[in-house]
């Protein structure tokens, strides 16, 4: 066994959609803020409404106040597992024992980053925000999204080259860019192409 290190460039063709599932947890600070205007006696107005997209582009980011708007490194581990057997043949057991990303958080480049300081860039400007109606029961909702144009991001992942050679860590890995995608709503949005070279 022989531990490998390939670094990966991820440039998106589509659109990058964040969807960060922190508030499914009840105590989130997000969620209690929605569940008390979503909780209010009298007729909701459009104000509660707005702030209520506004909670919702928040808390969907992935943002730290060091990188700023990052990609989880999960996406890149999990993506490459769930292709190596279409790709390669190889389990997604084999491979999650086999590949390690090297650092947690991914800092995300995209389109007028210069003008984001702070997540408050990102909820006030219309450029970061998008609405699309999904079904929700019997009916649709509108629910309110953080997007990424022109995005792009790089990483560096160690690998096993007993379970998987280089070759076939760089298709798997051009594979899942192409006709995966990452983020939300993929593949309509978070289609790439990816540049793999190993070290």
């Amino acid at each position: 066994m022989a531990m490998r290190t390939a670094a990966i460039k991820i440039t998106g063709v589509t659109p990058l959609l964040q969807n960060n599932p922190q508030t499914v947890d009840r105590f989130n600070r997000f969620a209690k803020r929605m569940s008390a205007i979503n909780a209010k006696k009298t007729r909701r107005t459009d104000d509660d409404y707005l702030e209520l997209r506004d909670i919702e582009v928040e808390s969907k980011v992935y943002f730290d106040d060091e990188i700023g708007v990052y990609a989880p490194a999960t996406w890149v581990s999990e993506a490459i597992a769930c292709s190596a057997f279409k790709v390669a043949k190889i389990s997604r057991a084999d491979i999650r024992g086999a590949l390690f990303t090297t650092e947690p958080k991914l800092k995300l480049a995209y389109r007028d980053s210069d003008k984001v300081k702070s997540v408050v860039d990102i909820i006030k400007n219309d450029a970061f925000r998008i609405c699309l109606a999904l079904p929700q029961g019997q009916v649709r909702v509108m629910k309110a999204f953080p997007i990424f144009h022109k995005w792009s991001f790089n990483t560096n992942v160690e690998f096993d080259d007993k379970i998987i050679d280089p070759d076939s860590l760089t298709r798997i890995v051009e594979h899942t860019a192409k006709y995966g995608g990452f983020g939300d709503f993929r593949p309509t949005f978070g289609r790439a192409v990816a540049e793999v070279s190993h070290v």
